[in-house]
């Protein structure tokens, strides 16, 4: 956990909206408004990770807003109360020749997946390890080969893939959060994806006898589309709706790769050979 994220949710007082004390729609610092409780995994890595206490500050964002510090006003055995103040955006190289101090998150990166439904206990490792790297949008969606009761797996619930998300951009020292969405079929994800009108480009993952990976390019403020099996692979026929609908196969290779190592691989290069790592 590479930064602490937390948002209007964890308001302390139920008006302090209303009321004004929220920063970032005022532009404004906060004053104690913000409460983490003892139940919470950020409050446990704050008093026994950083060991931190009263009066001691920590890298702090708003999912979705801004990256600053947070100060803790009160610590107990119950709760850390904190105030939370953005870097201006004026702060920039310090004179000692310190690194800039971020003012505002990186975009996400333009590429939108849909992945075939992996196991929910390898969930976690995939989506975290996905959303680090980055990535704009995921579509988990059930196989003609994959088991049905994933999607209906308590580890598989939208809470759960949002806690993992975040797990992901806190370890990048980020706030922007994917978004995510589920779908029974290949055939309903590509439904939905024409109701959306995508215009990018649209890549279908798989072994065989195809173009690597790693001679695709993006062109500037295009996005594009990939898509990977789970472990059992897609079937002909899943094949063939996506060649219906104008997907284009690329390789990344002769070996069969577990669903994770093909995701985090796949965002690896295409991020690498477009520009993003620059």
């Amino acid at each position: 956990m590479n930064i602490v994220l937390f948002s209007d949710d964890d308001c302390a007082a139920p008006d302090c909206i209303n009321d004004g004390c929220v920063f970032y729609k005022h532009d404004k610092s906060i004053n104690n408004c913000f409460v983490f409780y003892k139940n919470d995994e950020r409050y446990l890595h704050i008093k026994k990770i950083l060991n931190l206490k009263e009066g001691d500050v920590f890298k702090a964002g708003i999912i979705n807003g801004k990256i600053g510090e947070a100060q803790i006003s009160h610590l107990s055995e119950e709760k850390i109360v904190f105030s939370f103040c953005p870097n201006p955006p004026d702060k920039g190289i310090a004179d000692n020749g310190a690194d800039k101090v971020e003012t505002r998150p990186l975009p996400l990166p333009p590429i939108k997946i849909i992945l075939g439904f992996p196991r929910p206990i390898q969930l976690r490792r995939i989506l975290r390890d996905a959303a680090s790297l980055g990535f704009a949008e995921i579509v988990l969606c059930g196989t003609d080969l994959g088991e049905r009761s994933y999607l209906k797996s308590n580890l598989s619930s939208p809470e759960e893939i949002k806690k993992y998300l975040l797990d992901g951009i806190s370890q990048a020292g980020q706030t922007m959060l994917p978004a995510f969405s589920f779908c029974n079929s290949v055939k309903e994800a590509l439904k939905d994806l024409k109701a959306a009108s995508f215009k990018g480009s649209k890549v279908l993952l798989d072994i065989g006898d195809f173009p690597s990976l790693s001679t695709f390019r993006m062109t500037k403020g295009e996005s594009v589309l990939i898509t990977i099996g789970s472990e059992r692979g897609w079937t002909q026929n899943e094949r063939d709706v996506f060649f219906s609908e104008g997907f284009i196969p690329y390789s990344m290779g002769k070996r069969i790769l577990r669903t994770e190592t093909a995701l985090t691989s796949a965002l690896s290069v295409l991020l690498a050979n477009n520009g993003f790592w620059e």
